[in-house]
Formats: structure tokens, C-alpha cells, sequence
């Protein structure tokens, strides 16, 4: 491994840490430099904003926890129930990341709101996680023809990003949730019975 990706795997490995000491509000790329032994400057190397390596946390969560995590219930045979457990399953682990409450908290999902849904990266990675599973919905005529998938992947994420970040609004019981999600997000997506 060279010295470069040893700095930056250092970095990601103390800046969890850091989101729990300090909360996302006071979280600074001064605290992560200091934690790492390194200088500011060689963080920014590496990151060019603060934005930029909470992003990459979070890509990186997703791509090598979240996905794998999900490969069961998306290989299951394509359904509308099946695709329910899908979206479930995200939510699910969305919940358990470690750093959920401090990255969804209420203060602050405006703020990360913006920021998730403005990158990029982040928009490929979701890209990379759904649309194998819905081009597979689609070919065995769960999900409707003609839907953008990169605009359907966006709209539910935006769909899960809203229930993560307001958990008890629309519902505070699992069951009435997964109706919900069954009766109106899954339903604007299957081809109708």
C-alpha cells in the first residue's frame, strides 16, 4: 500500500470517530488532521472539502456495507413484494449506520439534504446499487417501462431520505410504514395488477 492511500485510509478511519465526538455541526477538517497526525494541508490533498470526505464516507458505507448487505433480497425473484423488501432493507440499514443520528439529525437534514442530493458520486453510487435491480424489474415486467431509471433512482432516494430523516411523521410502527411504502412508493413504480 503506498503512503498516499495509508494517509487516506487513516483519514477515513478517524473521521467516524470525530462525527460522534463532535456532531456533524462542529465536525472540521482541523479536527481530522489533528486526529489523524498529519497536517491540514495533506487532508485537503486528499479531500478537497469538508463535504467532500463526508461524502465518501457515506459512498463508501454504502457501496461496501449497505450493498452487499442487500444482495440476498435483491437476488430474490422479481415481485412487487420482493421489491417492497428491497426499499425496506435499505431503510433498514440506513437506520443501523453507525453514524445515523448524527448525519439524519433533524438540525441538520437540510444541510445534508443539499449535500447528498448535489454530489455527483453519490448519485453514481446509488445509480450503481438500483439500477441492476430495477432493469431486472423491468425485464421480468414488474416495473414499468419507459421510467428513467437514473431519475427513478433519484426519486427513491428521495423517498427514503425523507422517511429516514422524519421517522415518526408519517408513522411510528414498521408494519404501517411498509404499507405505506407498499401502497404508494412501490405502487408508482410496478406495472399496475
Amino acid at each position: 500500500m503506498s503512503s498516499k492511500t495509508a494517509t487516506r485510509d487513516r483519514i477515513l478511519a478517524v473521521a467516524p470517530e470525530l462525527l460522534r465526538r463532535f456532531t456533524l455541526s462542529k465536525f472540521s477538517m482541523e479536527d481530522v488532521a489533528r486526529a489523524a497526525g498529519i497536517a491540514r494541508q495533506t487532508v485537503y490533498k486528499h479531500f478537497s472539502t469538508r463535504d467532500d470526505l463526508l461524502i465518501t464516507l457515506f459512498v463508501d458505507e454504502m457501496l461496501e456495507n449497505h450493498a452487499p448487505k442487500m444482495a440476498e433480497v435483491v437476488s430474490l425473484p422479481p415481485s412487487e413484494e420482493n421489491l417492497l423488501d428491497v426499499f425496506m432493507t435499505e431503510l433498514t440499514l440506513a437506520r443501523a449506520y453507525p453514524l445515523f443520528d448524527e448525519v439524519l439529525d433533524p438540525g441538520m437534514a437540510p444541510k445534508m439534504a443539499e449535500l447528498v442530493f448535489r454530489s455527483g458520486r453519490m448519485a453514481a453510487a446509488r445509480e450503481q446499487v438500483w439500477i441492476p435491480v430495477l432493469e431486472r424489474y423491468r425485464d421480468h415486467g414488474v416495473l414499468r417501462t419507459g421510467l428513467d431509471l437514473a431519475a427513478t433512482v433519484r426519486w427513491i432516494s428521495y423517498q427514503e431520505y425523507w422517511l429516514l430523516t422524519h421517522p415518526t411523521v408519517l408513522c411510528d410502527d414498521d408494519q404501517v410504514l411498509r404499507a405505506f411504502v407498499r401502497d404508494f412508493v412501490v405502487a408508482a413504480l410496478v406495472v399496475p395488477a
